[in-house]
């Protein structure tokens, strides 16, 4: 049934959501989209953001689908597999086009709040890969219009990284470029994985890519972090500062395993990484903001914290035995997260991040996406 219903679909796209066992579809999805033709659009916490011989794998697709090159190149399908996308761009992309959608879900969740979905398959990766094996498509070129516009993005997205101070996109990107292979990170709700799905990019290195999406919200971050660490894989956690206040307590069960040489009982590599931009400026993004009174907005959405999260993590880790440290440049933070080591313990890293520019730079992250893009919309649109 798949097989059929892709064939007859010429300018598909394949969107990877969230999925714990990702790995486990890595081989069968990589043939789809060979076989289809189709451009792979991943999130990291599906574990399929990886390079593939042969296959299209968008890293900036939430940016690249803001833009009108996006909408001059509608989708006549989409086969999605894994839970709900996080990129809002991405669904409301969808929404407007109306494309045939399938959906691969072999949990039987059917999560899908557009109601978009017109071919539901509660299939596994054999199934697809014999899908793409009988899939007969000829090459249409979409596929490379895609590869060409996403590398064109990340080159529009490095213009403005490479040339500025460290903020909260500049953070995602590194720490997807410079955790080694084998570790696994774990994103907090609000930003921080918002900033990974957009500036995280694919890599042949393996890297699980785990959060806990929906109604718990910001809680609870950093223990279940350390629940990953614990299993005995190195482990970094991406964290805001309101997020980081919300499971100081997890940095207790994280104490009761830190290596007897530490100080501790037990062995563990976690590493903390806490961007902190003066408390829930998410809500600064929303259309609300500059519009209501700004004391009445920071007093019920922003909730500054009084003091800094560098302090407070200096005086935990000090009485814990965690290591701390406080950067501000890409290059330090790619230092820490590549020094070798197994069982170190506990770090906290602190980042200050300007909210004023980091909501800024986001605008003209997007901004600069959409111009380097709009010269390859077709003539006839």
């Amino acid at each position: 049934m798949l097989n059929e219903w892709a064939s007859a679909h010429e300018r598909g796209v394949v969107v990877a959501g969230p999925m714990w066992d990702g790995d486990r579809w890595a081989d069968a999805v990589a043939a789809f989209c060979r076989a289809a033709g189709w451009p792979l659009l991943a999130e990291p916490c599906s574990q399929l953001r990886r390079t593939m011989p042969g296959v299209v794998v968008t890293d900036h697709h939430d940016l690249l689908l803001r833009t009108t090159w996006a909408d001059a190149e509608p989708p006549d399908a989409v086969l999605r597999i894994g839970g709900a996308p996080t990129s809002k761009p991405l669904r409301q992309w969808i929404e407007r086009h109306r494309p045939a959608f399938a959906f691969v879900d072999p949990a039987s969740t059917w999560t899908d709040a557009s109601f978009s979905v017109s071919l539901h398959l509660t299939i596994g990766p054999d199934a697809m890969a014999n899908a793409a094996r009988a899939l007969l498509l000829t090459e249409s070129g979409w596929a490379q219009r895609w590869a060409d516009a996403d590398a064109d993005a990340g080159a529009a997205i490095d213009s403005v990284l490479d040339t500025e101070p460290l903020l909260e996109a500049g953070v995602a990107r590194q720490i997807g470029r410079s955790l080694p292979a084998g570790h696994a990170l774990y994103v907090s709700n609000s930003m921080p994985v918002r900033d990974v799905d957009a500036y995280l990019r694919a890599r042949a290195e393996t890297l699980a890519v785990h959060a806990h999406r929906g109604a718990s919200g910001i809680d609870g971050v950093i223990s279940a972090a350390t629940g990953v660490a614990a299993s005995g894989t190195p482990t970094t956690v991406l964290v805001g500062d309101l997020a980081f206040r919300h499971d100081i307590g997890g940095l207790v069960g994280a104490f009761d395993t830190v290596p007897a040489a530490h100080g501790g009982s037990g062995g563990l590599d976690l590493t903390v990484v806490v961007v902190d931009n003066g408390g829930g400026t998410i809500f600064s993004f929303l259309p609300a903001y500059g519009v209501i009174d700004a004391e009445a907005f920071d007093r019920l959405l922003t909730t500054p914290p009084g003091r800094s999260s560098s302090q407070l993590a200096s005086g935990l880790s000090a009485a814990m035995g965690f290591e701390h440290h406080h950067i501000g440049s890409g290059d330090e933070l790619h230092a820490l997260l590549t020094s070798p080591g197994s069982n170190r313990g506990v770090r906290v890293i602190t980042i200050d991040i300007d909210a004023d520019a980091n909501r800024d730079q986001h605008r003209r992250l997007a901004d600069a996406v959409a111009a380097a893009v709009r010269g390859a919309e077709p003539r006839s649109q």
